[in-house]
């Protein structure tokens, strides 16, 4: 019995590289399978032509099966590392035989009752026999070479995410493959001088093809599916905004008030005897006690009674010590409370940023051209007031106040050891960023940005 389970389990191991390759064959099958049904054997797309929430759900297969390709990918190539794969001329999805029977079974032709060998629908793409490894290769990798990230633009899977009116991201000094060849192109060595000078300049002849685009007949269309594109990227910028702003928030204060509070609040009813105040909270409660205590012996000596305490001061102060292990108790639970909510949070915030990669793309593209189309004016005013905030003169006393609150809110004890360490380190990191990304990005993209910033902050 032992050593059957033992035989399957290795079996099922050895066969792991064909099952993952099978699995990625078929999430491109289908990819196909809705190319050809939809698009007209082209590659899916949002081009309007199937409506806004047509197009959406052909995205999210499209996403899903990409992600499934590229998993079974991984686990294809983790495992051939440890398992023996046939020979890729030969048919690899069925399992990897070692020797003996199997690898005769492997060798023998299929048998014509076989379904696999007969199934010769169009809908998965099959034909009488089953491909060799080689062949699932090729086909996965002309099936993902339509949705890889060309070089030079932002990394996309649909349509709408490249237009157009998209600002431009590379930097000057980066040539383009189309100027690669050019014969106007600074780069090209080779290129006599003569041969590097054009007839007329570039922007002329730009400001004439855009002429001819806008006398064309077909402008008019262009224009309409060009503003149709925008609109489309700029509300799934601010719905995908909202949803990381009020899901991860809404979740932090029901997972709260109605999921961690009720059960850490029953605990503690059904143990009260396990209420722990932390340092912090002992320290306060002990200070509130010692001046109710001294109140209480001010206010007897201004009636002229004795100093010592009577049967009733006494009760007083039981009731006053009970009272305060109440209240600091539940601010120590609500710091429980708060750990478990915001981690909850967190892990929703990372599920939206999982699932919503294509979302990502669109709102990276929406807040470039937002960033672009401001004033070198306001680049600078932006730049220097999040500097100024962050790690300027003032900003140690706002790290302080952020520290303290974010201990409150976790209910732990506040080091002002730790906090002072942060605020000596963490800023200058910071600033040293600020200075890199403004001295290896901005003053490549946006010199006047740069040269604005330099005198509005002298």
């Amino acid at each position: 019995m032992g050593e059957s389970v033992f035989s399957r389990l290795g079996q099922w191991i050895s066969n792991t590289p064909l099952r993952s390759l099978e699995q990625a064959y078929e999430a491109a099958l289908r990819i196909k399978a809705i190319e050809d049904q939809h698009f007209h054997g082209q590659s899916i797309r949002s081009d309007g032509e199937h409506g806004q929430n047509v197009s959406r759900y052909f995205q999210i297969q499209l996403r899903q099966q990409l992600s499934q390709i590229e998993l079974r990918l991984a686990e294809f190539r983790a495992s051939s590392t440890f398992s023996r794969l046939p020979d890729p001329s030969r048919n690899g999805s069925g399992p990897i035989a070692s020797s003996g029977q199997g690898a005769q079974d492997q060798d023998k032709e299929p048998h014509p009752s076989d379904p696999v060998s007969n199934d010769k629908s169009p809908e998965n793409g099959r034909q009488s026999r089953d491909p060799s490894i080689l062949e699932k290769l090729q086909f996965i990798d002309q099936v993902l070479s339509r949705y890889k990230r060309p070089p030079g633009k932002p990394k996309s899977i649909a349509a709408p995410l490249e237009s157009p009116d998209q600002p431009q991201q590379l930097a000057p000094t980066q040539p383009t493959p189309s100027d690669k060849g050019d014969k106007t192109s600074p780069n090209n060595g080779n290129a006599p001088v003569a041969s590097k000078m054009g007839i007329l300049p570039r922007s002329i002849l730009r400001t004439a093809s855009q002429i001819r685009r806008e006398l064309s007949s077909q402008a008019e269309e262009e224009l309409i599916r060009d503003y149709r594109n925008s609109r489309n990227r700029t509300l799934v910028s601010v719905r995908f905004l909202l949803l990381l702003a009020i899901l991860p928030l809404l979740t932090q204060i029901l997972s709260k008030n109605f999921l961690f509070g009720p059960l850490i609040d029953h605990l503690q009813y059904q143990n009260p005897t396990a209420i722990t105040l932390s340092q912090e909270f002992q320290e306060k409660a002990l200070s509130e006690f010692e001046f109710f205590k001294e109140k209480i012996e001010f206010e007897r000596a201004l009636r002229h009674q004795s100093p010592e305490l009577d049967l009733e001061a006494e009760d007083q102060l039981s009731a006053k010590a009970e009272e305060l292990l109440q209240k600091y108790g539940r601010k120590n639970s609500e710091g429980i409370k708060n750990v478990f909510a915001d981690l909850l949070s967190l892990v929703v915030f990372g599920w939206l940023i999982f699932i919503g990669r294509e979302e990502i793309e669109v709102l990276k593209s929406f807040l470039d051209r937002l960033i672009y189309g401001l004033s070198d004016s306001a680049k600078a005013f932006i730049i220097i007031l999040f500097t100024d905030i962050f790690v300027g003169y003032h900003s140690p006393h706002g790290w302080e106040v952020l520290l303290s609150n974010l201990a409150a809110h976790l209910g732990v004890p506040e080091n002002r050891d730790l906090v002072y360490g942060f605020i000596a380190t963490f800023p200058v990191f910071l600033d040293t960023v600020f200075k890199y990304w403004i001295f290896r990005y901005l003053n490549r993209v946006s010199p006047s940005s740069v040269a604005t910033y330099r005198a509005m902050n002298d």
